[in-house]
């Protein structure tokens, strides 16, 4: 693994959004070149390239994904293969034959809805403030306890982590109905 791809994977892990911006602006002309494989328009393959790193970025962040054997870009197209087969399978079509009449469903509606939660839970978790961010991150990304996160942060006991944990997750359900709306 090379220093520089270590670093940057740090650099992701603290949340730095130019950060971000290197690893999206060095990989975009790569993948959607790549993506062209899969018979995809460009505006789309721009979209779901998009979407793919902001879900690395996520993995980074909250995560705080630690890759050792494969490198940012291999990881990042990894996501955006995933995605556009996601993407190919939505547009896919059920052939069904009913009395000689061909009727089309469509499929897979499941995945574009979850995406769209996806996107609202992370536009929700961005407005959040730093100390919801990281008792959020600790909590459900880390897997802490919240025995746990009294030991590695500021809190007091377990009750004031229980109490702040329950505001901020309000704090974001709030959020995800407020964008809903």
């Amino acid at each position: 693994m090379k220093k520089e791809d270590l670093l940057l994977q740090e650099e992701l892990r603290l949340g730095n959004k130019q950060a971000l911006e290197s690893v999206y602006l060095e990989h975009r002309n790569a993948f959607v070149n790549f993506g062209k494989s899969f018979n995809l328009q460009e505006d789309s393959l721009l979209d779901i390239y998009q979407d793919a790193t902001i879900s690395l970025f996520q993995n980074f962040v909250m995560r705080q994904l630690v890759l050792e054997s494969s490198s940012i870009k291999t990881y990042l197209f990894g996501i955006g293969k995933h995605l556009m087969i996601n993407e190919l399978k939505s547009r896919k079509k059920l052939y069904t034959d009913h009395q000689e009449h061909h009727e089309f469903e469509e499929i897979e509606i499941e995945t574009v809805e979850q995406s769209i939660e996806s996107k609202r839970l992370a536009l929700g978790f961005e407005l959040l403030g730093e100390k919801c961010k990281e008792i959020l991150r600790l909590f459900y990304y880390r897997g802490l306890s919240v025995k746990e996160i009294v030991a590695v942060s500021h809190y007091n006991d377990e009750n004031t982590v229980k109490s702040h944990k329950s505001r901020c997750m309000k704090q974001l359900k709030s959020q995800i109905k407020n964008d809903q709306g």
